[in-house]
């Protein structure tokens, strides 16, 4: 069994994560923010709103935790992570900055909203419709902070190969 996750430690680990990515993204002018390039064809605000659209499954699959229900499909008839990544990537890249930072925030306040609804058992065990695999927590760090550090991480990269171009 994987370890155990405290709430307390976990919303800490989000909170940290978030406030590191949005330090860094308010850094940027919007004209960095939104030039393609960070990865592949994605800019900044790009990464947000792929950022968005996982942390709002997650809100969604705690939100359906005490039905015990499966959450509706991310997207329906795709089937691999990059199919979903692309999708939704096209669904956004024409939002504003603005819009997609609102979004991101709200998500991020909703995350953890549904998490104070959990208790420290059902955090640490499956999720209900998933009889094996990742616990509650660790799907929510891999949603979150986890999540928030490695798209940092490709930001930064990229400005630093930018810097020395």
């Amino acid at each position: 069994m994987s370890e155990q996750m405290q709430k307390q430690d976990l919303r800490e680990h989000i909170q940290r994560g978030y406030g590191q990515l949005v330090e860094l993204v308010s850094s940027l002018s919007e004209e960095q923010a939104t030039t393609p390039g960070v990865n592949g064809a994605w800019s900044v605000k790009d990464n947000l709103a792929h950022l968005t659209v996982w942390q709002n499954y997650t809100l969604a699959s705690l939100r359906v935790i005490p039905t015990g229900q499966k959450p509706d499909a991310l997207a329906p008839g795709l089937e691999t992570e990059d199919e979903i990544n692309e999708h939704f990537y096209q669904q956004n890249k024409d939002r504003s900055l603005k819009e997609v930072l609102a979004n991101l925030q709200e998500g991020y306040h909703g995350v953890l909203d549904a998490l104070e609804g959990l208790s420290e058992q059902s955090l640490n065990e499956p999720f209900p419709w998933r009889k094996q695999g990742n616990v509650v927590w660790e799907s929510i760090a891999g949603n979150t902070y986890e999540h928030y550090e490695e798209h940092r991480a490709n930001v930064l990269h990229w400005l630093a190969s930018a810097s020395t171009n």
